[in-house]
Parts: structure tokens; C-alpha cells; sequence
């Protein structure tokens, strides 16, 4: 699909990656009431505004088949990867910090964050270069 303004998805999540503008969120099957699903939309040429759908995947995939996962309050997202196609976020009240390999489908649990709170920062590199090291 292809939409000229940001689709309207529930709990959006915006972050650069791979030199394109990601849109992530939630969206009820059209055809299932039942279904959730995780959508990713890509900006890829800012000057035409057309956002493509990337990835769609069923939301049961990402909480390891569980269905009863109240997106409002057991998802967190914390960050689109910079160079590959990986959502991080935290699931659960013990705060599961996991990733979602958008092109394997592949779902990985790194640890758990219970005794930590958000905001969760990502690390960004900043490379630039220090005058005082030119000295």
C-alpha cells in the first residue's frame, strides 16, 4: 500500500534508519477483529510524501504467540535499528527487552529490565570532529 500522508496506525513510533523515514505501529485485521497487526512504513523520497508498506506482521509473532498483550500497556517501543530492518521494545510487566528481525521474522529476547525504567535511550553515534584535537 501506498499512502500520500502518514498512515494512521495505533501507538506510532517514527525513527530514521537506512537513510529513510520509518513509521511503525499497531492496526486491527481489516478482516479479523481478532488480529493485530505490526505495520512499517517507509518514506523513501521525502519530496514525493508516499509512504510504502515495508513489513506486516501478525502482533502474536512478536509477543511470542500470546494474544491477551495490551499494546497501551505492555509495549514500549525503544528503537528502529540505524542499519538493519530490527525493532527493539520492551513487553510485559518485568519489561522484556527484545528485538523483532523484520525480515526473518524472528523474534529475540536480549534480557529483562524490571528493576530499570524508561525512558530506555538508544545509543546514536556522533561523529564529528573535535577542534581541540587538532591542536
Amino acid at each position: 500500500m501506498i499512502y500520500s500522508r502518514v498512515p494512521t496506525l495505533n501507538d506510532g513510533f517514527m525513527q530514521q534508519s537506512q537513510g529513510c523515514l520509518y513509521y511503525a505501529g499497531f492496526e486491527r485485521d481489516e478482516n479479523d477483529d481478532q488480529v493485530v497487526r505490526l505495520l512499517v512504513y517507509i518514506l523513501e523520497d521525502y519530496n514525493s510524501k508516499e509512504w510504502i508498506m515495508k513489513h506486516s506482521i501478525e502482533s502474536s509473532l512478536l509477543f511470542g504467540g500470546r494474544h491477551d498483550v495490551d499494546i497501551e500497556e505492555d509495549f514500549c517501543w525503544i528503537a528502529i535499528h540505524p542499519e538493519c530492518n530490527l525493532i527493539f521494545f520492551t513487553l510485559g510487566w518485568d519489561r522484556t527487552f527484545m528485538f523483532c528481525d523484520m525480515d526473518r521474522r524472528q523474534l529475540k529476547v536480549i534480557c529483562n529490565l524490571e528493576n530499570v525504567n524508561p525512558p530506555y535511550l538508544p545509543y546514536v553515534p556522533l561523529y564529528e570532529e573535535l577542534q581541540s584535537l587538532h591542536k
